[in-house]
């Protein structure tokens, strides 16, 4: 795909939108996406950085070095520079659109919003500004096509404060870069407590942790020095006068800018990390230093008691009272008690991934552009062949893995009926939540083909999970990868396998095993994971199978899987599928009822009145919260996710 990035503001790669923009410019490239950039003038100078080194890139003009220059001719002008080179691009993503936004979107845009601090922190900008960011800055923003929040937190405040509607907002994580994947457990072996974050007042909240870091022991003080890290910003001054004036002023060290080459030593350093900014929409240091295994303290407001969850230690950071408290609790914690802590926070670490993030953004950029999806009830459907989907998945079981399963769905009235809701039938949102997220969801029905046909956004053709089935093993046995069954008849599916007559087909396992929704069941993950197939079949039947799929589809060491329900009873001929003409014309739930009456007929009675009444609503223009909604990649969040 081809997509243009705004990298504006940049803030001179020293803040942490600064972070976010390297990289998800970074895994944009690293997915095989065509990335031209589009800088500020000042920027043009550092061309070689490693980061952007060999990437196209557009400037802004010169005479909007000023920042408030360079906002109005963000929301003024480049939407004309846009529209005149839209046929070279596929999408847009604004990397801060809390900070700049267009008036208009040529081109399908992802636009994210880092946070919403304006609201929470009083004098934080000036007056000027202040008016932009509440009241200009959000009437534009909400134009984009697609806004992501990078945490429930920021969400939350967009719908309060900008009153977004709740299915135009998705939350994605920000992750962790390679770098610091690779650091991971190798800090906390200092003694000093590490605070990163340039110097701002009052926002980062340098004072009061000054404050506090004054009424401890002076014989603890001086076992822990108190490092801050970061490039002097708004009134950084009143800060450093902080410092000067406490009692433990010889123990506080200003590191200043720490480049990233030399934050290894910074860490390696430290023993304990805080952090107590007045609010924050993500905090990537956080998430950093539980990575590297440095226990933490945090603000429990924000989204920083959502990222910290139950492994910093968190405080009110209005009382300088509780701040003190925190750091002595973190600082006298026992040995068992400090190493439970550092496991905690490198496994909670692991949930947060750039790679995760950036597919998501891009699954929204293909959901608008309307060319490779269909979007029904805000399932964005794949416009693909029969073949183009089994191509798609042999690609995927190619992947990498230790990443997110990714997860391929076979979407029919059954599927809509289950997940989708709208008045007067309820539906389930979680199922919904992992369709719209799925990496590939195919048009297995008729009905589902015939609908986006009415709506004129067309489908090529039904491609089913059972005519898949077959093909993708033939394509596995020529390829040398394995497969892995999930639920089923055993005997069943091994006469499917031997009439399929795929040889060379590596079986990895079948597993009969009886799921249970309601309870954990670790010991089927382990299975799976031990036998390292490439793809995964999970025959539990709708919505079963997928609700399994989603709940542990981080969990799970495979490339690929997919929902298959009765496939292999229909390949070993243990139930008959109708006649061609009839799955053909849209019929063959006709057959299968006469097949199993009364199984079946109540099920199918519901679904196609439950969908009837959806594709009316749909077809009239009804407004339904699924009418404008888009694919909401949350198949894997970390807890307290929203």
């Amino acid at each position: 795909m081809r997509i243009l990035v705004s990298c504006i503001p940049y803030d001179g790669g020293k803040s942490g939108i600064s972070v976010y923009v390297r990289e998800v410019v970074r895994e944009l490239a690293l997915q095989g996406h065509a990335v031209t950039l589009l800088m500020e003038p000042q920027e043009a100078e550092h061309a070689d950085e490693q980061w952007r080194r060999g990437l196209p890139a557009m400037y802004a003009p010169r005479w909007t070095r000023r920042p408030v220059l360079s906002m109005l001719w963000h929301v003024f002008c480049l939407p004309s520079v846009v529209r005149r080179r839209r046929r070279d691009f596929d999408g847009f993503v604004i990397c801060a659109a809390n900070r700049r936004v267009c008036a208009s979107y040529p081109l399908p845009t992802v636009a994210t919003v880092h946070d919403l601090a304006n609201f929470h922190v009083p004098g934080k900008y000036s007056r000027l500004r202040m008016f932009y960011l509440a009241h200009v800055l959000p009437h534009y923003a909400k134009k984009a096509q697609r806004l992501v929040a990078v945490s429930g937190a920021t969400k939350s405040d967009m719908v309060k404060f900008w009153h977004c509607r709740d299915g135009d907002v998705t939350v994605l994580y920000n992750g962790l870069a390679e770098r610091q994947q690779a650091c991971r457990g190798d800090g906390g072996r200092g003694e000093n407590i590490l605070y990163i974050s340039r110097i701002e007042h009052p926002g980062k909240n340098h004072v009061r942790l000054i404050e506090a870091y004054g009424r401890l022991p002076r014989d603890v003080a001086a076992a822990h020095p108190l490092v801050i890290a970061g490039a002097d910003w708004k009134d950084a001054e009143i800060v450093h006068a902080a410092a000067a004036g406490s009692p433990h002023s010889d123990l506080i060290r200003f590191a200043g800018f720490v480049a990233d080459t030399d934050m290894d030593k910074l860490w390696s350093d430290a023993g304990f990390y805080v952090f107590p900014s007045l609010f924050e929409g993500f905090g990537l240091s956080l998430v950093e230093a539980m990575s590297r295994g440095v226990p933490c303290a945090c603000s429990n407001n924000g989204s920083l008691g959502e990222i910290a969850a139950d492994v910093a230690v968190t405080f009110n950071p209005e009382s300088v009272d509780e701040i003190a408290a925190a750091l002595g609790r973190l600082l006298g914690e026992g040995e068992t008690e400090r190493e439970a802590r550092i496991a905690r926070g490198v496994e909670h670490a692991k949930r947060f991934s750039w790679a995760d993030h950036v597919r998501g953004i891009v699954r929204l950029i293909e959901g608008r552009a309307g060319r490779e999806t269909s979007l029904l009830f805000g399932i964005p459907v794949a416009r693909v062949t029969e073949s183009e989907a089994v191509e798609r998945i042999v690609s995927l079981a190619k992947g990498p893995r230790g990443k997110r399963a990714a997860f391929v769905a076979t979407l029919n009235v059954d599927f809509v009926a289950n997940a989708v809701g709208g008045w007067p039938f309820g539906g389930n949102d979680e199922l919904w939540g992992y369709l719209k997220g799925a990496d590939l969801v195919t048009a297995d029905g008729m009905p589902i083909v015939l609908l986006s046909r009415l709506l004129r956004r067309r489908l090529p053709e039904r491609v089913t999970g059972a005519d898949m089935v077959p093909l993708i093993c033939r394509r596995f046995a020529a390829e040398g990868l394995s497969v892995y069954v999930l639920g089923g008849d055993k005997e069943a599916v091994e006469e499917a396998f031997a009439k399929l007559g795929c040889d060379g087909l590596k079986i990895a396992g079948v597993d009969p095993a009886f799921v249970k929704l309601d309870i954990e069941q670790p010991e089927i993950v382990d299975r799976i994971n031990a036998a390292k197939p490439d793809i995964l079949f999970v025959a539990l039947g709708n919505p079963k199978q997928e609700l399994w799929m989603g709940r542990n589809a981080a969990k799970l060491d495979v490339p690929v899987m997919i929902g298959v329900g009765g496939t292999f009873n229909f390949i070993a001929g243990r139930v008959k599928r109708a006649p061609r003409w009839m799955q053909k014309s849209g019929l063959e739930w006709i057959y299968r009822i006469v097949q199993e009456p009364g199984r079946l007929w109540r099920r199918y009675a519901y679904g196609f009145v439950k969908f009837g009444w959806l594709s009316l609503l749909a077809l009239l223009g009804c407004s339904q919260r699924w009418a404008s909604a888009e694919s909401s990649p949350n198949i894997r969040q970390p807890p307290n996710s929203p």
